[in-house]
């Protein structure tokens, strides 16, 4: 089974640099250790034999393949015939994995006192044959042209650009989620985000989607790794703290307007979700 790179953002994976090669049957891929940067290969023309340790790849002419920042990778087999290949260093700041399978996550979403901060998860393929190698071609051209034309706006532009070739290769990752539980769990916090407001129940949700709650809760939890009452209360406290910061509506009023039962619990909720009362809350960053 082909496996995949999983990234925590925020923060964005960020592109360093990139380049390109022919090699003949006198040259080969340096031999590195540990270099600390994540290495794209695109090969548009040839065969270029790549390992890892202990994995090897044959790389044809509109496939990828990315090698990890933290391995002993090499060349293991001379090419044939002369090949051309695109080579791009990127790195991130944030978490990291290579999986075989999506894992299922538990836990809220992570906030901040003033804003929404959500994690989410970029899966990008180790190996892979590109669907649409001339866009992918394109995109890194462009970082080679932006080499040449350096301008106060360059490192922005590259950034933007390398983020658009981040889509499509994460286009190009088979899914690991059942396309089913995929579509279910995004159903599922569509109808809580529009009906938040709303006395809602697993009973609620289980009716209006037709599907067994225990089955809902394991697709949310796959795939936004929470359940749908977690994934509620997170939206619903989220909500609160954009009216407590742009109105003067009583606790109360804002607990019963978001779907709060009372306002002893959202007061509870909101205390272990934001680590202040909703009072403080809005003191802290109302004057």
């Amino acid at each position: 089974m082909s496996s995949f790179f999983e990234f925590t953002v925020p923060p964005l994976p960020h592109y360093l640099y990139c380049g390109e090669d022919i090699y003949s049957g006198n040259t080969s891929h340096p031999n590195r250790k540990n270099i600390e940067v994540f290495d794209l290969l695109v090969v548009t023309r040839g065969n270029l034999k790549m390992a890892e340790e202990d994995q090897q790849w044959s790389v044809d002419a509109g496939q990828a393949l990315i090698l990890r920042p933290d391995r002993h990778h090499y060349q293991y087999e001379k090419c044939k015939d002369e090949t051309h290949f695109y080579w791009l260093h990127f790195q991130t700041r944030g978490a990291w994995s290579e999986n075989k399978e999506n894992k299922e996550r538990s836990g809220n979403v992570q906030i901040t006192p003033f804003h929404q901060k959500e994690l989410f998860y970029i899966n990008i393929p180790r190996f892979c044959s590109l669907s649409n190698p001339i866009s992918v071609y394109e995109k890194i051209n462009n970082l080679l042209l932006l080499i040449k034309q350096p301008s106060c706006n360059t490192k922005l532009h590259e950034q933007a650009v390398f983020h658009e070739l981040l889509q499509d290769l994460q286009t190009e990752q088979k899914p690991n989620i059942n396309s089913t539980i995929l579509q279910l769990a995004e159903r599922t916090a569509v109808y809580l985000q529009k009906n938040y407001e709303s006395a809602i129940t697993y009973s609620t949700i289980s009716e209006e989607l037709n599907f067994h709650a225990a089955y809902l809760t394991r697709c949310m939890k796959k795939v936004y790794g929470c359940t749908p009452l977690d994934y509620l209360t997170t939206h619903r406290i989220n909500q609160a703290k954009l009216i407590l910061l742009n109105t003067d509506m009583s606790i109360g009023d804002i607990a019963e307007k978001v779907g709060f039962s009372s306002t002893s619990y959202f007061t509870r909720c909101f205390l272990k979700m934001v680590k202040i009362s909703p009072l403080k809350f809005r003191k802290r960053f109302r004057t």
